[in-house]
């Protein structure tokens, strides 16, 4: 993206595709299929998942499956990142010890195919599939300051983790629910930087989604691009996808509904939806690193428009 006198701000290294975790169910057939399909769009880069891969049970990898996926892979040209498992939380304090070794094995995943940047979502005060389970309490200011104090300390040892991979821990902004909310410190944008600033380590940074960010900035009514300045020094990998800025609740799955209504966390093709992007980019400085496009498998016949989208924002 070029600034008022024309010269480059942003330095993009590349625009990943993500293959989406529950579209390929550890099925490696269709993996090589969707491949295929990202190579002849012009992506540079694939967003895997190591339990959309199917090499992760029980927080532990698979040693064969793992080596079916890596002698695949090698027959790309594509670099990745990689997305860890969704409900990986480092505010658990009931299986502390479980987060950490899905957090390490995530790590060893992400540098055994070459990535540079795990994905990895704000610890949660409550997680998003505890919600609607009865006699669940609401944890109070001070389980919070704990929770908090957690996940920094943990943070930090995994950053150490991840120094050893040479991988970088990129820490993704939470979308809000209706049913839900505030249940993330990473709902805020200016938390999320509190959180990175307060661990200060120099493998820990930030994954800024653009569609979770509209979505939380409108449910919250705070000023989207004022956090998105908070964010920018810490920002080391961004998903770009669209929405229309409404929340759902968390028990609202069927995307034809949502989208059809114009709710929930679309992640539609960019370009679609009302994610002021280029004002977002706009605000991100020298960023330096991968864009991912974010999208669900319903607009993969999209993908490649989505990509030309993006070029045209950076462009701009």
């Amino acid at each position: 993206m070029k600034n008022k006198t024309g010269e480059w701000k942003m330095h993009i290294d590349g625009f990943a595709i993500n293959a989406d975790a529950a579209g390929l169910d550890g099925n490696l057939t269709v993996l090589r299929e969707e491949l295929d399909y990202y190579a002849g769009l012009g992506f540079t880069h694939v967003e895997i998942a190591p339990h959309g891969a199917g090499v992760m049970y029980h927080g532990s990898l698979h040693r064969e499956k793992l080596a079916e996926l890596l002698k695949l892979l090698a027959g790309y040209p594509f670099q990745y990142t990689v997305h860890g498992p969704n409900p990986m939380n480092l505010m658990n304090r009931d299986e502390l010890a479980a987060e950490e070794g899905m957090f390490k094995a995530s790590l060893e995943f992400t540098a055994a195919v070459g990535a540079g940047v795990m994905v990895y979502h704000a610890g949660r005060y409550r997680p998003e599939e505890k919600f609607l389970l009865p006699g669940q309490e609401i944890p109070g200011p001070e389980d919070k300051k704990e929770m908090w104090a957690l996940e920094v300390s943990l943070l930090r040892k995994m950053g150490d983790a991840a120094a050893r991979y040479g991988v970088t821990v990129a820490v993704e902004n939470a979308r809000p629910y209706l049913d839900g909310s505030p249940y993330c410190y990473g709902e805020f944008l200016d938390q999320l930087a509190d959180m990175i600033r307060t661990v200060d380590h120099p493998y820990i940074g930030i994954t800024l989604d653009l569609g979770h960010a509209y979505l939380a900035a409108r449910h919250h009514n705070y000023d989207l691009l004022a956090g998105v300045e908070a964010v920018a020094p810490y920002v080391r990998h961004i998903h770009l996808h669209d929405n229309f800025g409404r929340s759902c609740a968390s028990y609202e799955k069927k995307q034809c509904e949502l989208a059809a209504s114009g709710r929930g966390d679309l992640h539609l093709p960019i370009g679609w939806g009302g994610v002021p992007a280029r004002d977002i980019l706009a605000r991100l400085g020298s960023y330096r690193g991968v864009i991912t496009l974010e999208m669900r498998p319903r607009y993969r016949a999209y993908f490649g428009r989505a990509l030309g989208n993006a070029r045209a924002l950076l462009n701009a």
